[in-house]
């Protein structure tokens, strides 16, 4: 009877090391992937206020196109093209997103711009494929680098590192350097930084006399620089909260900022934040629960099983003649 339960408990212990391997290589891999089943009908929130903002339609008609203190929102729509995903294979994602930035008073709309990103999703990294584009601009090798990420979403399993997060200004990454582990409501998520340096991002025609030009309409090179925080769930890669730190600058003849175009700072506003971590709080949970404690429990358990097991079912030695 002994050998029985002996032998028994090898062949539980087993299975429960078996068990646990299956989870980490096999059921880990297939949860830890970017969802398909977002809701484009549920947009990102952020919020702030431009202490300047040039007016370009006011600039046009003769209007003062210089405005101060400008409460703005920034709304952004993401849905996944599941077809294309599915097309794609080898575990690429692909997202379609469309962002604006409105003043809050009139609900003007400031700027807006679309982008389609095909990009891994487990880990984030940008890819070329499935008509990925900026504004229509088919994205390039030179933009994502080899290893830009979704500026969505960081990889599952963030570690405290630097990431080349994908700026759609630039149209290429920039480093987002890991600064400290810290707490948004009882969550534990990682604090991420980076700085754009004073960037040219493109030419823009405006008047002469607006930048300090005698010629009538002068190509005005348009200068960008931005400081960036993100605060991510490191199982998930979910960004539950950030803000953008942004100004853009007209240069005029001589080289110098002449004009503001936008000075301010946007972040996510105070219902997103909670949303959002609410649902970190539940998906890294799961992540964590599959990925960590159920192999671990079943590693120690199967482990402690076979050696009880073994010890039970060897049989026992011969004794000495008497």
């Amino acid at each position: 009877m002994r050998r029985v339960i002996g032998l028994i408990m090898v062949g539980l212990g087993a299975f429960l090391v078996a068990l646990a391997l299956l989870v980490k290589f096999v059921a880990v891999p297939q949860l830890t992937v970017a969802p398909l089943d977002l809701d484009v009908n549920d947009p990102s929130l952020n919020e702030g206020v431009a202490s300047e903002l040039l007016d370009i339609a006011a600039l046009a008609g003769g209007g003062d196109p210089f405005l101060t203190d400008v409460a703005l929102t920034s709304t952004r729509y993401t849905k996944a093209d599941v077809a294309a995903t599915e097309a794609a294979g080898d575990n690429k994602g692909v997202y379609e997103t469309f962002s604006r930035v409105n003043r809050v008073e009139g609900d003007v709309l400031v700027t807006a711009g679309t982008q389609r990103y095909e990009f891994d999703r487990t880990t984030s990294v940008l890819s070329l494929g499935s008509g990925a584009n900026i504004d229509g601009e088919p994205m390039t090798e030179d933009m994502i680098g080899g290893d830009a990420i979704l500026p969505l979403k960081f990889p599952f399993f963030v570690q405290q590192t630097t990431y080349n997060y994908f700026d759609t200004s630039l149209l290429r990454g920039t480093p987002v350097e890991f600064v400290e582990e810290t707490q948004i409501d009882g969550l534990t998520v990682y604090k991420f930084v980076g700085t754009v340096e004073p960037t040219q991002i493109g030419i823009q025609s405006v008047p002469g006399s607006l930048v300090g030009s005698d010629e009538a309409a002068f190509e005005a090179p348009r200068f960008y620089t931005n400081t960036r925080e993100l605060y991510v769930e490191p199982f998930t890669g979910q960004i539950v909260n950030g803000s953008e730190d942004q100004l853009q600058t007209l240069r005029g003849p001589d080289g110098t900022d002449a004009v503001t175009i936008i000075k301010g700072k946007l972040g996510f506003a105070p219902e997103e934040v909670d949303a959002a971590v609410d649902a970190a709080k539940e998906n890294s949970s799961l992540v964590k629960t599959v990925s960590q404690t159920v192999p671990l429990v079943g590693v120690i358990l199967g482990v402690v099983l076979l050696v009880v097991g073994l010890l039970l079912a060897r049989r026992p030695s011969s004794q000495p003649a008497a």
